[in-house]
Order: structure tokens, then C-alpha cells, then sequence
């Protein structure tokens, strides 16, 4: 905390979380206010991952062709101006799709840029830490969030929702414009398809990457998209009010900050392991849901899996960075993400047609076994107990070189 670039970067992003975290909310809330259902809110969020599949690799692309603290400044210029929209006031539902979609296409280009930008700021022996950190970052925000997005669109509306996200990502921006940036040796220019092309032969050439990105789309799919949708709606039906579906949001960001203290200890022996262990235990989200014998269950599923999320975020960046050349860091993210978010969509435009076919009950069963069995299942890969392959990274000019040693902050 003494880096000063750090200190604003981190204080940065965690301004952006916390705007990304109430904005959902204050969509949400908004559209069910104006009569919406489930499927309504799952097309409404389906928007957003339609955007980051869209623009994820120019995003990442771009990051690492300019400064990405001006990568950064403008995303959050853009969400400013987007978010003001909605300070109209009784938004309809095809205007709160075209805000989400639009944030979203903002942050395809922003986190790609972070994650970069985070790297560059650290020393080699703040790296290890600075991982954590960042993690740490994300779950400030994403506590102060819902709980502040569901708190304030209750007692007073959605409008004042919309300003709090705004305030948000003004401050955010402004945090960076201080902010030197190291420069970053950068690569000789090729295309932009090669360029691309550059980023995914760095997660081919690595089964236990390619088996992460595969388990992670598959549970965003079967797992985190039912919940998404149906955690407002159980919240209201069982528990008669918006107020245990914020603090659920909370909770499961209070189980992430853990994981992100305990991981700037914390060294297993067996990384990969111990992070897919941790991405299955979201596999109790859905088992609450279907059993919400009270709020106390629900809250404390969410506190575990809020808890292995991290942990397994803080293992999978570290090894990561530890084997991605710096200059392609951006687009191997913007790569890891696209890839694993792909199905995400999918399962918010289905998730309210499967949950009036089969049962709301019926689908988070399907969630649950996914949310368990898909990560551990990824074990099978090579390399996957220990995240880490034998294969030496590309330098720029297509010769092997050494495998860096330095690790990335999320």
C-alpha cells in the first residue's frame, strides 16, 4: 500500500466494483418494479455477456496495444455517460437491456486492462500480494454493492440507484488520473486476427488452462446463471422483500474477502487442486436455494462459496501470470475470459423457460450436481493438481524463453 500507483489503481477499481455491483441491483429491482418476471430479468442480463463475447478480445487486444491507463479512463468516461441514462427514472425494460449491454461492452475493455496495468505497477516481491490485494479489492466493493444497491433503490428508487453507480465510476475515474504508469516493452505490431491469434495458442498450448476455461463456462452455465435470475425471486416469494437477496450478494463477497486474506498467506502445495476444491464448493448456492429453510442457511452457503471462489481466483491468476509473457497478459485475459463466459448468456436467456418447464426446483437440482461435480471432473487434465505445465512461454520474436517467476495480482 505504500506503491503509490498501486494505491491508486486499487482504489480505482475497487470505486468500479462497487458500481458494478449496484448497478445489477438497481436493474433488477427496477424491472421487477415494472412488473417484469424472471425471464424478463434473464434477457435483461443476458445483454451484458453478449457484450463481453463481443468485445472481450479487442478489449484485451487493445489493452495491449496503448497505455492502459487510458484504456481504463475512457471505459469508465463511457459508463459514466451510459449509467446517467438511467438517471430518468422509470427506465423501460428494452432501454435497461440497451444499459447493460453498453456497461458491459465498457468492461471488456477495462478489466483486461487492469489486470495488466496491476502488473506493471508491482514489484516482483509485491506481486505475490498484490494478488490477494486485488482480490480483496473486488470483494470490498462487491460487499458495499448489493447491499447499498438493494438498501438505497428500497427505501428511496431506482433513480437514486442509478446515481450511486454513477458517483461510483466518476470517482473510479477520477482515481486514475494521477496514476504513471510503467511503460511496457511492447511487441512488434502484427494484425489484429494475429495478435488475437497470439493470445489463444498461449491457452492451447496448456491442457490444465484449457480444462479451467472449460469447467468455469460450464458451471457459469448450469450453476451461477439459475442462481443469478432465481435468487431475487426466491428472496421475494419465501422471504416476502428484496432485503435477503442484497445481503446474499453480501455475504458472498464477505466469504471472498476471507478467501482473499487468507490466500496472501496461504501456499498449498497443490494449487490446482486446492482452487478447484474451492470453485465446487459454489455448488452449495443452488442447494440453499432449493432448500431455503431460512435466511441463516442461505447466508451461510453463500459466505462458503463466496470463500472458495476466491480461493480458487487467487491460485488460478497467480499460476497463470507465472507463464504468460507480460506483453501478452492482456489478451491470454481477454481470451480466459471470453472462453468462460460463453455459456453464460445461454443460461440466462434459459433459465426462466427451463424454470417454468420442469420446475424451479428441478433446475437448481441440475445447478447443484453441475456447480459440484464439472470442476472436479476439470482434475483429469494435465497438469491440473498444480496448475502448471511443462511448456515454455513464446517471447515476441517466436524464440522460447524462460518461464517468468514474477505472478500477477487479479
Amino acid at each position: 500500500m505504500r506503491n503509490r500507483e498501486f494505491r491508486l489503481l486499487w482504489l480505482s477499481f475497487t470505486m468500479s466494483v462497487a458500481a458494478d455491483q449496484i448497478f445489477p441491483v438497481t436493474v433488477t429491482i427496477a424491472a421487477l418494479n415494472s412488473g417484469g418476471t424472471a425471464s424478463t430479468v434473464g434477457a435483461i442480463f443476458t445483454g451484458r455477456w453478449i457484450a463481453l463475447i463481443l468485445f472481450a478480445l479487442l478489449g484485451g487486444l487493445w489493452a495491449d496495444r496503448l497505455p492502459r491507463r487510458t484504456v481504463m479512463t475512457v471505459s469508465l468516461g463511457f459508463q459514466c455517460c451510459v449509467v446517467a441514462v438511467g438517471l430518468r427514472g422509470d427506465a423501460p425494460a428494452p432501454l435497461l437491456a440497451v444499459l447493460v449491454f453498453l456497461v458491459g461492452a465498457a468492461e471488456a475493455f477495462h478489466r483486461p486492462a487492469y489486470q495488466a496495468c496491476l502488473s506493471s505497477v508491482l514489484t516482483s516481491e509485491q506481486r505475490p500480494t498484490g494478488v490477494a490485494m486485488g482480490a480483496v479489492s473486488w470483494r470490498i466493493g462487491a460487499i458495499v454493492g448489493p447491499g447499498l444497491g438493494a438498501y438505497v433503490v428500497t427505501v428511496w428508487s431506482p433513480r437514486i440507484g442509478f446515481l450511486a453507480v454513477l458517483a461510483a465510476y466518476l470517482l473510479g475515474l477520477l482515481l486514475l488520473l494521477p496514476l504513471r504508469e510503467p511503460p511496457v516493452a511492447a511487441a512488434p505490431r502484427s494484425s489484429a486476427a494475429r495478435e488475437i491469434a497470439d493470445g489463444l495458442s498461449e491457452v492451447l498450448r496448456r491442457p490444465w488452462v484449457t480444462g479451467v476455461i472449460i469447467a468455469v463456462a460450464l458451471q457459469l452455465m448450469l450453476t451461477v446463471a439459475p442462481t443469478q435470475v432465481l435468487l431475487p425471486l426466491v428472496s421475494r416469494d419465501t422471504f416476502g422483500g428484496d432485503a435477503v437477496y442484497g445481503t446474499a450478494l453480501a455475504l458472498l463477497s464477505v466469504g471472498g474477502l476471507a478467501g482473499g486474506v487468507v490466500s496472501m498467506k496461504w501456499k498449498p502445495g497443490r494449487a490446482g487442486l486446492t482452487g478447484v476444491i474451492g470453485l465446487a464448493l459454489y455448488g452449495a448456492v443452488p442447494l440453499a436455494l432449493i432448500w431455503p429453510v431460512s435466511p441463516e442457511f442461505l447466508y451461510g452457503c453463500y459466505i462458503v462459496a463466496g470463500l472458495g471462489l476466491e480461493i480458487f481466483a487467487v491460485q488460478w491468476v497467480m499460476n497463470l501470470q507465472r507463464e504468460i509473457p507480460p506483453e501478452r497478459l492482456a489478451r491470454v485475459t481477454s481470451v480466459d475470459w471470453l472462453a468462460s463466459s460463453v455459456m453464460m448468456p445461454l443460461g440466462l436467456a434459459l433459465t426462466g423457460p427451463v424454470s417454468a418447464m420442469i420446475g424451479r426446483s428441478a433446475l437448481l437440482a441440475i445447478g447443484t450436481v453441475g456447480g459440484f461435480t464439472v470442476p472436479l471432473a476439470a482434475l483429469f487434465f494435465r497438469g491440473m493438481t498444480r496448475f502448471h505445465s511443462d511448456v515454455a512461454p513464446v517471447a515476441p520474436d517466436g524464440a522460447a524463453e524462460a518461464t517468468p517467476t514474477s505472478l500477477k495480482a487479479p
